[in-house]
């Protein structure tokens, strides 16, 4: 069961990395540039991570291509953490992202995952947000996961009517920022995945989240998320 929740948890965590910026959009993102960086850390209940670099980036309007190298980080309460390495080249077109990996040969091949970038409400909130009760429409989105990684059924995921609470001023990685609380709920869909051939099941999950996109930035800086009763954190701590 801990491999089903952490390729959950990793797939949750790239769209969020993936889908920070709210209304610049990824191509504009601050670490979207040759040598950029972004580092994202969690703690609590799931803790998420990543360090990663960007290069050979190009872009047109608002579609744009990356390779994306570097290492994510993860582990469960109780159990040891993980980390794995990641390098792939990443295009996004018409706000989806899609993946490619180098194979056997040194040639680059499809990877079978593709995101919706809204996804976790991070990429758009459909509209720039103004004031405290602003609120935007509840949203279904679906991750296909590589393959590769993990035999698996597609993940379904709700996330509920989203409500702008009163604007704050915070510590991010980009210094002290003043920042819109976004509140939702976000629930996954129960299913199905396989690992080395064993089929197991993966719960429906629910959890309450709160987005804190810093306008100045164009970006959510910290997501926290409480999921029965136990709260995990993921933060931007690096920005280049």
């Amino acid at each position: 069961m801990r491999c089903a929740h952490w390729y959950w948890g990793l797939a949750g965590l790239l769209l969020g990395l993936a889908g920070s910026p709210a209304m610049a959009g990824l191509c504009q993102a601050p670490f979207m540039h040759d040598g950029g960086r972004a580092q994202l850390t969690g703690s609590g209940g799931m803790q998420l991570g990543a360090d990663l670099a960007f290069s050979e980036v190009s872009k047109k309007g608002d579609d744009c291509q990356a390779r994306v190298r570097g290492t994510a980080t993860f582990g469960l309460a109780g159990l040891p953490p993980g980390k794995s390495s990641i390098d792939y080249w990443m295009a996004v077109k018409n706000g989806k992202a899609t993946f490619e990996r180098r194979d056997a040969q040194g040639k680059r091949e499809p990877v079978n995952g593709k995101f919706d970038l809204r996804m976790l409400g991070l990429f758009a909130y459909g509209e720039p947000i103004t004031r405290a009760g602003q609120t935007f429409p509840a949203l279904r989105f679906q991750i296909n996961l590589d393959k590769k990684a993990v035999q698996t059924q597609p993940i379904v995921v709700h996330t509920g009517q989203k409500t702008v609470g009163e604007r704050q001023a915070m510590q991010t990685a980009a210094g002290e920022q003043s920042c819109w609380p976004v509140r939702y709920t976000r629930r996954t869909e129960p299913t199905q995945a396989s690992f080395n051939g064993l089929v197991l099941p993966v719960p429906g999950m629910t959890s309450s989240v709160t987005d804190w996109f810093c306008p100045d930035v164009h970006m959510v800086m910290k997501q926290e998320s409480q999921q029965s009763g136990v709260t995990s954190l993921v933060e931007v701590t690096r920005l280049e």
